[in-house]
């Protein structure tokens, strides 16, 4: 047993023993003692030094306070590494369950935390460390002349600030002031996200998406909406279930298939899954595992297009009214080159084979077993309320490259209630809305890190948002009240 392990064990929630990994000299499996379940894995570095362990199952929560947490973390840091010295605890997440605790190096000249560097403690609720990982790269630290002042940044920052109203939900579980209720509202889009001090250029984001200008007007297909996602008359209804308000058919082409369920987020093979509203009747979701061999003539993108907007139009009467469509990015032909390229210059044969040299591998089984489904063109349509866009609902339609069949089918439709009497006119202005942003804004110094052509890490000084009075970000102003709308970071700590 190896003194590593020897250290790690009162920290595992089983009696377990170690085996070394068959892939990789400095990697070490750990099982249970009596079932002989492998449980989690940790590696070494090439000093002997723990630098990376795991456990597969995810830990029970429990009510262990945020400091409670955090000496536990101490406690696990100064067994592997006893009195270091060169990282700093620098942050605690809340993400529920577990709590991720970072330790991080702080650089000699300003004293700031260079991001990535050192430790990293992941502990359950119920104090179990379920994960540990040390940064053990190299890297440089640039130091330039401030040339941008603080004052200068911030307006740099808000030049590249854009606000887009639309109609959101404010969900208590994303901001920590929200109220679950629809809000019109400007949702905030930044184009800057650091500001470096030497004046050098800025890097620019683009956040979105581009929709066409109009979906046109057409009548509601007459043919029934099986039909219309290709589940015609060779097909039977092998068994259908009603659960919570939503009907979900399984039907196939075979008389019997070995196996599938009614998770309408899991892809069987041989089977069609329809689920719709039962109150209603609306088709809601679709997911096919249907075999196809992807051979014969593509139908093309745009008589794609037409299927998914025949089959929108059949679910929904007034499409036109309600929905922009986002411009599809494809006609694959790029997709196709590029994994040619990718098949020449990045894929290592003997690697992949020496990776999955198992032998319990059977290649041939792997293939009787394999069922190749068809390809697809996806289209994305943006609900919209007169005009104006109803933000993180998005409906999604997958149309078979061959047979026009529809692969998968999300209908993303609250109901109107929700904000059918909201006001469509904004009270607050945009440039009143950029005003009430600035009041919460901050430019702060940090090291951000960007890879050079070696993949070094390379850290740097610039200025970059921070938000002192609510912590989380803002990310969008009410656009009838003011109110600036902050996310919820939940418990964590920040140290700077």
């Amino acid at each position: 047993m190896s003194k590593v392990f020897e250290k790690l064990k009162p920290f595992l929630p089983v009696k377990a023993y170690e085996k070394a990994s068959n892939f990789d000299e400095d990697c070490f499996d750990i099982f249970e003692v009596g079932t002989d379940e492998r449980i989690g894995s940790y590696s070494l570095n090439e000093n002997g030094e723990l630098i990376g362990f795991s456990l597969i199952e995810d830990a029970s929560e429990g009510n262990h306070s945020k400091e409670l947490m955090a000496a536990n973390a101490q406690k696990f840091v100064d067994t592997f590494y006893p009195g270091q010295k060169e990282y700093e605890l620098s942050g605690i997440l809340d993400l529920d369950n577990p709590y991720m605790i970072t330790y991080e190096k702080r650089d000699e000249k300003y004293g700031k935390f260079l991001h990535s560097t050192g430790f990293t403690v992941s502990i359950s609720t119920s104090g179990q460390i379920t994960s540990f990982y040390c940064a053990d790269e190299e890297y440089e630290v640039r130091y330039t002349n401030f040339v941008v002042s603080e004052e200068e940044a911030l307006e740099t920052y808000m030049e590249g600030l854009d606000l887009e109203l639309i109609i959101k939900q404010f969900d208590q579980e994303v901001y920590k002031n929200g109220d679950n209720l629809y809000h019109l509202a400007y949702s905030v889009i930044e184009q800057v996200m650091d500001i470096p001090i030497d004046g050098s250029d800025t890097s620019s984001i683009h956040e979105g998406y581009d929709l066409e200008a109009g979906i046109q007007k057409r009548k509601s297909p007459i043919q029934p909406i099986y039909d219309l996602v290709g589940v015609t008359a060779e097909f039977k209804l092998l068994d259908k279930q009603v659960s919570e308000g939503r009907r979900i058919e399984i039907w196939s082409t075979l008389k019997n298939v070995a196996e599938y369920s009614f998770d309408i987020e899991e892809t069987d093979d041989h089977v069609i899954k329809l689920c719709f509203d039962e109150k209603t009747n609306l088709l809601l979701e679709v997911l096919s595992g249907e075999e196809h061999k992807n051979d014969g003539v593509e139908m093309g993108l745009e008589t794609a297009r037409e299927r998914a907007l025949d089959v929108l139009f059949k679910l929904i009467p007034d499409t036109h009214e309600r929905f922009r469509l986002e411009v599809p990015e494809y006609e694959n032909e790029d997709c196709e080159d590029n994994f040619d390229e990718f098949e020449e210059e990045d894929y290592e044969e003997d690697e992949f084979i020496e990776e999955f040299d198992d032998d319990d591998f059977d290649e041939n089984d792997w293939e009787e077993d394999f069922v190749e489904h068809e390809d697809s063109y996806t289209f994305y349509f943006h609900l919209h309320h007169q005009g104006i866009l109803v933000d993180q609902h998005v409906s999604l339609l997958s149309v078979g490259k061959y047979t026009g069949k529809i692969t998968h089918l999300s209908l993303d439709v609250p109901p109107g209630h929700h904000y059918a009497k909201l006001a469509t006119k904004a009270v607050i202005s945009k440039s009143e809305a950029k005003d009430i942003y600035k009041k919460h804004v901050k430019m702060e110094l940090m090291f951000i890190r960007e890879y050079d052509e070696d993949g070094m890490s390379i850290y740097t000084l610039a200025y970059v948002p921070d938000f002192p009075d609510t912590v989380g970000s803002v990310r969008a102003i009410d656009a009838v009240t003011g109110k600036a709308m902050y996310v919820d970071v939940g418990d964590a700590t920040f140290l700077k």
